[in-house]
């Protein structure tokens, strides 16, 4: 664990394995645990790169005005402050939507891009979700059992919550709200989504790039309404794009479908789907 004097903040990561590096993007909420369960696999192969974004966790936290590209520029910076030249992109959720920005602004420090259970733009149905993310936290806190419960509804499967694991599940995702989110800045990274249009940046995407989610995402639907962009528009329309369902996987692939979703990420940066 360190911490990046980057772009005017203290950004907190953390590098495991040897490898490529890979530089893994949370969603929103979360920080870098969102990937806790994936990089204990993922770095047997790979350099994997942990970091709170500007605004979560371990990292500096500014009432600002936040947007894909203050996060992309933010990841640009630890890139080159570790001194890589051409990284692996891996951004899941809101991290998704920061690695479209990323991938379109910075193509020489992209080597492979992942997208994975994220949107380029949300439909009505997915700023509501949003919306009412913030107006529970306003109200109730970011750390509340009632959002808890309801980000694990939306983002896990119905088949993971109703194992052991579910109730657990539950808790953890109170546990990590309540650490890693300044409530006024959980609110503005909402307001992000909400406002976020990815589509024109899509073409102009050149490195290789796998969109990976869970068939049963409720969050960022596979195909969302007109006025939307979900995975299979991103699919569509970076040149070249691969797609892979996850046959049962809800929004947090990572977590109710993990073996099956880091053994494709690892064959996809290997080179062994192309």
């Amino acid at each position: 664990m360190a911490i990046a004097n980057i772009n005017g903040i203290k950004m907190w990561y953390e590098v495991t394995g040897e490898g490529a590096p890979v530089f893994q993007i949370h969603g929103c909420g979360f920080g870098h645990s969102n990937f806790a369960a994936a990089t204990p696999i993922l770095s047997k192969e790979f350099k994997c790169v942990d970091f709170d974004l500007r605004g979560y966790g371990n990292t500096d936290k500014p009432i600002q005005h936040y947007s894909m590209e203050v996060w992309a520029d933010d990841i640009a910076a630890l890139i080159d402050e570790l001194g890589y030249k051409k990284v692996h992109i891996h951004g899941t959720s809101m991290g998704g939507m920061v690695a479209q920005q990323f991938a379109a602004k910075y193509p020489e420090k992209t080597d492979r891009l992942i997208v994975n259970c994220s949107a380029a733009k949300l439909d009505r149905a997915g700023q509501l979700t949003f919306r009412n993310w913030i107006d529970i936290a306003e109200h109730m806190g970011v750390g509340s059992r009632t959002l808890a419960e309801l980000i694990a509804m939306q983002a896990l499967s119905r088949q993971f919550l109703e194992g052991e694991s579910g109730a657990k599940a539950i808790d953890l995702v109170q546990e990590i709200l309540d650490k890693s989110n300044h409530k006024e800045v959980f609110k503005r990274a909402c307001q992000a989504m909400i406002d976020m249009d990815l589509r024109p940046l899509l073409p102009t995407i050149k490195a290789k790039t796998l969109v990976i989610g869970g068939d049963a995402d409720i969050m960022t639907p596979w195909d969302q309404a007109a006025s939307g962009a979900g995975q299979q528009y991103i699919a569509d329309h970076i040149p070249g794009a691969i797609k892979y369902l996850i046959k049962g996987s809800n929004h947090s692939s990572l977590f109710d479908g993990t073996e099956e979703n880091c053994r494709v990420v690892a064959d996809f940066l290997h080179g062994r789907m192309d």
